[in-house]
């Protein structure tokens, strides 16, 4: 089933599963940022009167893989508000290979994350305002805090991408991958998504995934993904390594993190494979603004098994009695 918004903007669909249904009331479209490029948003309870959970997700992600986490966020009366990043969900693709993961810089990331602030969520979100961020989109929301520091009323950053858990060649060749971008190489793949033309997405068995222990929500994902294919991308480009591995260090150089200067809200996941705990929390902890949660599990913290969300749940409702 697909719903659309009653507004005027360019609706949007947001998709149903048999098991997993679109939180009600939600409303749909697309924005076309100032170059062009057709962003997918959806916003929730914009009546409420406790304030906006401004949330964003990782690469790879769309705002279905969200549904759980906007409702219990509804459920707590907050208005709910995100956006497919450029490049993933169903926002316009930047590269010609629509199904790989690109970006030509992470600041487009940054603008359309300040555009859609300033023309849609100024008038349409309730303060105060909770930035949300997961693994990319905690590094991106961390970016934005740092840069517009009265912007946001408190921060949550889950899993964030802070530090990146690669291998130190591929860190150590970020002048070549410098270089290749500058001579016109963004776009290429430094590693190529698993799509067959007859067969789709090649699915990873949960036996193999590096994001979450919980079997069922892992499934949902692959469920969402198996009925509408076009919510994916899998590889990666030169182009979006070399913007993380730029902007991760800089989040690493000494009292970066100090730029934050709202509440701030660490949920470390301590089995982490993608990004690396141990050097987040060496971040967060050098300011007095940072309340750091270790949470016992992998990546995909809001994804997990309800007893591991369950920890990450009582960490946010204590982080925002104490901050709202």
């Amino acid at each position: 089933m697909i719903h659309h918004d009653s507004q005027s903007r360019p609706k949007a669909p947001l998709i149903d599963i048999d098991s997993f249904n679109c939180p009600s009331g939600g409303d749909s479209f697309f924005y076309k940022t100032s170059d062009g490029v057709n962003l997918r948003i959806a916003i929730w309870n914009e009546t409420s009167s406790k304030g906006t959970i401004l949330l964003q997700s990782g690469r790879t992600e769309f705002i279905e893989k969200y549904y759980e986490v906007i409702q219990e966020f509804v459920n707590r009366g907050f208005c709910v508000a995100l956006m497919d990043w450029r490049g993933q969900g169903l926002s316009d693709r930047v590269a010609k290979d629509i199904r790989i993961g690109h970006v030509d810089n992470f600041s487009d990331y940054d603008s359309d994350f300040e555009e859609v602030i300033r023309k849609i969520y100024q008038d349409s979100c309730p303060k105060p305002w909770i930035v949300m961020g997961h693994s990319m989109g905690g590094c991106l929301v961390a970016s934005s805090a740092a840069k517009n520091t009265d912007l946001f009323d408190a921060i949550i950053l889950c899993a964030p991408m802070l530090t990146l858990q690669m291998p130190n060649l591929i860190k150590k060749l970020i002048h070549v991958l410098g270089f290749m971008t500058k001579i016109g190489l963004k776009e290429k793949a430094l590693a190529r998504p698993e799509w067959h033309e007859d067969e789709g997405w090649r699915e990873n068995p949960f036996t193999e995934n590096q994001v979450t222990s919980d079997p069922i929500r892992y499934e949902r994902t692959m469920m969402l993904i198996r009925e509408h294919q076009e919510h994916a991308i899998g590889g990666l480009t030169v182009g979006w390594v070399y913007g993380a591995l730029k902007r991760t260090r800089e989040m690493i150089s000494p009292g970066w993190i100090k730029k934050i200067e709202q509440p701030l809200l660490l949920l470390n996941a301590t089995k982490d494979k993608l990004v690396n705990p141990k050097e987040n929390k060496k971040i967060c902890s050098q300011s007095n603004t940072v309340t750091i949660e270790d949470i016992d599990g992998e990546h995909e913290i809001l994804m997990e098994t309800d007893l591991i969300r369950e920890q990450a749940w009582n960490a946010i409702d204590e982080f925002l009695k104490k901050t709202l």
